[in-house]
């Protein structure tokens, strides 16, 4: 499987470099022509090849073939960045490019088998995602029993309730279901998740729990001590009624370490442990040994392993009770053994073919025993388009069980250069990007974990199940190099290193002969500690005062404390990729416009408040993230092709200064502007007609809001999300575009009220009036307005002293919060809206959540924070 990505990476790379007209020498056009040829053939046949029939002979040939593709690949992207740079082109150098030999693919002819399942032609499916979360088929039992066990029994000590099977049968997905249920929200005031890596370091763990416990001062707590951080979270704990999930506990030794962590104040804390050892399940509970609180998992009968499988195939024809569909369900179900991951990746897989071609695919799923699973998996991976392989072997990169914020995947893909687009049509490659992910969803290949407020996804991670096959094999392959907590990790000198993971340790493992060959380099929630940041200073030096070309891509140092960045950062000619989210820094150097590749620079979530006026100079900037940041000596030679600009503060600055008006492409816009300008401002973003989020906020340099301009959105047709802060003149609020999905409204100063106007927006689906954005005392929602809202948040409306929603409205609304509004005493029709299933309340006064809870008689979770 390593080898197919990387066959496919560089084809990709030498069409790129057919593709340049400036190419002229015939005899290297020639010798690349022959090379793709090779490259396509080769590859067709390891896509050919049987994926459960590995053996000596493939794998010593795998190993032979990435040795050659590897260099071949770096002097490759070395030429085409010489291109880009309009750099002379260095016949010696060129010459070097190495072509596969014909030997080689004479190897693959005898070792391989040709069959009919190649992608040619293939066309990625439209993708609707389904945000309700699965039914657990099978697992109602279970489900009740662990409820009972969790808020029904009687006992008041703290206990552990462990699910154990062996194999993969949905123990994370049960807990994960229990978790988020209404009635175990309501019961427990603390909640917390943590997967337990194979690796790792006690104080992470405690950061992890921590971190997730709604307490007011976390400031600097990373800089504490391990017997701080345990006194503090015990100390958390004996005060609060708490559910912590334990997921993928190993060994017994693991276990004890952390469950010294746990107050027992006896009111009913519970604790969830999943693991595949029963061991560790027969010791989890040390206050009740000799109690059996365990919870063992089984397969799924006929009946439910067919039921989940329907679920996710959604393919009305095979639901028939004709004879070929008989023999089918047959086969699938004597294939998958009722394991509950093989019936899912099954079912992704075969939802991608035409019914007819179902039974060949099947049979090639040889086993019919514990080891089908493992069948099905590197099947539906042998069967992925080769344009989705390396998009999904990537995801290896992030800790197993990690939630992957997707705007950070999918950009990663693009910097990488996973994404293909042709000169020939008009496709983004963000949307292309996006496509890729929503097939890898559709076929079950990567799971959603948390949604935005518009219903689409926010984060997502790879299956346990599969990590646990693909994250060997990346390593094995030369496609990524994990550094880790433990002092002995070292890398194979099998292939050189392509992309480190560091995973709390630093960069010192990694030795200097590999950063010639180093495409990328991400970091993972790194402690705070001044001799790491000193290591990524020593790192970036090397990569720095290297002589030659360099490879690296992707510098990722999110959540890395104040990481010390090399001034001459320029140097690495070939970064397409900066994130310096959540790092704290103050600063960044000025020679960060000399990248000429440069496509994404996220600097959210730090002290920088000035950019230096270079960072116009990247002409292929695509996305630049901010918070309030001002650019010295604006420019409007800005890139051109900015799809994302996010948190400028243009103050009373014209923005058409800084060539924003001919930033057409741009679909995400975050301004902080003066009501001086806020006239320009409105002509400039009237003249961006694919504008698809917009945040624009007018006030002076103490926060306080100043006037805001409307008329310019009215044609903004493509936009969907919307957030203004300043004052708005009543009239404007019929100004805002009917395809708004997306609106928040703060320090709006609207005195007319504004339902009777966003009630009638037919595609909203999420409405924040936040602070100040109406001064009224009362508010209705008429019958048959907001058809489609989901969410609706009242955050200190200080005026509003009654509320009426009438039989009709809101017919979707599930989840509402009011905070502190509290002048607030009446609020009638709440309890007939149908689909409520979360109210939550915060700084209201006693009396008013007493008369909201009294309104309810149904299940409803109803909070109140002060």
């Amino acid at each position: 499987m390593g080898a197919e990505v990387a066959v496919s990476t560089l084809l990709v790379k030498l069409q790129k470099l057919l593709a340049d007209e400036r190419v002229m020498l015939p005899g290297l056009r020639n010798r690349v022509q022959t090379a793709v040829s090779e490259l396509k053939q080769i590859l067709s046949f390891l896509e050919a090849a049987n994926p459960n029939q590995e053996s000596a002979s493939s794998s010593q040939l795998e190993a032979q073939i990435l040795r050659i593709i590897y260099p071949t690949d770096y002097i490759t992207e070395s030429f085409l960045l010489t291109r880009l740079q309009r750099r002379p082109m260095g016949v010696n150098k060129i010459i070097k490019i190495q072509l596969i030999p014909f030997s080689i693919h004479s190897q693959l002819q005898f070792i391989c088998k040709m069959n009919q399942f190649l992608e040619e032609g293939y066309r990625f499916r439209g993708h609707h995602y389904d945000q309700s979360r699965d039914v657990l088929v099978g697992r109602g039992d279970d489900e009740k029993h662990l409820v009972d066990r969790l808020i029904n029994d009687n006992e008041e000590s703290l206990r552990v309730i462990s699910l154990v099977s062996e194999e993969s049968l949905g123990k994370t997905a049960l807990a994960r279901n229990v978790y988020y249920r209404l009635d175990i929200r309501q019961h427990f005031q603390y909640r917390a998740w943590l997967h337990v890596p194979k690796e790792y370091a006690y104080k992470d763990l405690l950061l992890i729990i921590i971190k997730q416990i709604p307490i007011h001062d976390l400031k600097d707590v990373e800089l504490k001590s391990e017997e701080s951080l345990l006194a503090l979270l015990f100390q958390i704990l004996m005060q609060v009624r708490f559910i912590i999930v334990l997921d993928d506990v190993r060994t017994v030794n693991d276990w004890h370490q952390l469950f010294y962590s746990f107050a027992d104040s006896q009111n009913g804390s519970r604790i969830i442990l999943t693991t595949r050892y029963s061991n560790v399940a027969k010791f989890a509970d040390p206050w009740s040994w000799s109690l059996n609180l365990n919870l063992n998992l089984r397969r799924l009968n006929d009946n439910e392993s067919w039921e989940l499988f329907l679920k996710k195939i959604r393919r009305s024809e095979i639901c028939s009770d004709n004879s070929d569909s008989f023999n089918l369900r047959a086969e699938i179900l004597r294939r998958c053994c009722g394991l509950p991951s093989a019936i899912v990746l099954l079912a992704g897989m075969l939802s991608t073919i035409e019914l007819s071609e179902w039974s060949r695919v099947i049979d090639l799923v040889e086993s019919q025993d514990q080891s089908a699973l493992l069948d099905i998996v590197i099947l539906s991976y042998h069967k992925l388009p080769s344009v989705l392989k390396p998009c999904f072997l990537y995801l290896t990169l992030f800790p197993k069980a990690y939630e992957i914020p997707i705007r950070r995947l999918l950009l990663l893909w693009l910097a990488e250069g996973f994404i293909q687009t042709s000169s020939e049509t008009s496709d983004v490659p963000e949307d292309v990007a996006k496509i890729y992910f929503e097939e890898l969803v559709s076929r079950n290949m990567i799971e959603i974990a948390k949604w935005k407020l518009d219903g689409s996804p926010k984060k997502c991670r790879m299956p346990c199940f599969l990590y646990d096959v693909f994250f060997p094999k990346a390593e094995d392959t030369g496609f990524l190099h994990v550094h880790h907590c433990k002092t002995d990790c070292t890398c194979s000198p099998e292939f050189r290193i392509q992309r480190v993971i560091d995973q709390y340790s630093g960069v010192k493992s990694a030795s200097e002969s590999h950063i010639q060959h180093l495409c990328s380099y991400v970091s993972f929630e790194a402690q705070k500690l001044d001799t790491f940041n000193q290591e990524i200073g020593f790192f970036l030096k090397t990569m720095v005062n290297r002589r030659g070309f360099i490879r690296l891509k992707v510098l990722d140092l999110e959540g890395i404390y104040k990481p010390s960045l090399h001034e001459k950062l320029g140097v690495l000619q070939n970064l397409r990729y900066i994130s310096l989210r959540w790092t704290a820094l103050g600063s960044i150097p000025a020679s960060i416009g000399d990248l000429p590749c440069l496509e994404t620079l996220d600097l959210k979530y730090t002290n920088i408040t000035t950019l230096p006026s270079s960072v116009w100079k990247a002409k292929n900037l695509r996305h630049l993230y901010m918070n309030e940041v001002c650019i010295a000596k604006p420019s409007n030679a800005c890139s051109t092709n900015l799809q994302t600009l996010v948190g400028l503060l243009i103050g009373s600055k014209d923005p058409k200064i800084y060539g924003l008006d001919r930033c057409t492409g741009l679909r995400k816009l975050g301004l902080i502007c003066h009501s001086k300008s806020v006239n320009c401002t409105a002509n400039c973003i009237s003249q961006l007609t694919n504008l698809q989020s917009l945040r624009l906020s007018s006030r002076d340099p103490f926060g306080q809001a100043l006037d805001l301009e409307l008329s310019f959105i009215k044609d903004q047709q493509s936009l969907s999300n919307l957030n203004l802060f300043g004052m708005i003149k009543g009239h404007e609020i019929g100004y805002l575009p009917r395809n708004l999905q997306i609106l928040t409204l703060s320090m709006s100063g609207l005195i007319e009220d504004p339902m009777l106007v966003l009630g009638e927006l037919p595609q909203l689906i999420t409405l924040r009036l936040l602070a100040g954005s109406y001064a009224g005392s009362e508010m209705s929602c008429r019958a048959g307005h907001f058809s489609k809202l989901g969410v609706l948040k009242l955050w200190k409306l200080e005026q509003l002293k009654q509320w009426t929603v009438e039989d009709g409205s809101m017919p979707h609304l599930q989840e509402l919060e009011i905070r502190s509004c509290e002048e607030l005493k009446t609020l009638d029709g709440l309890q007939m809206l149908p689909a409520l299933k979360e109210v939550i309340l915060t700084n209201m006064p006693k009396d008013f959540v007493s008369d909201v809870r009294k309104r309810f008689d149904r299940d409803i979770l109803l909070t109140n924070e002060w």
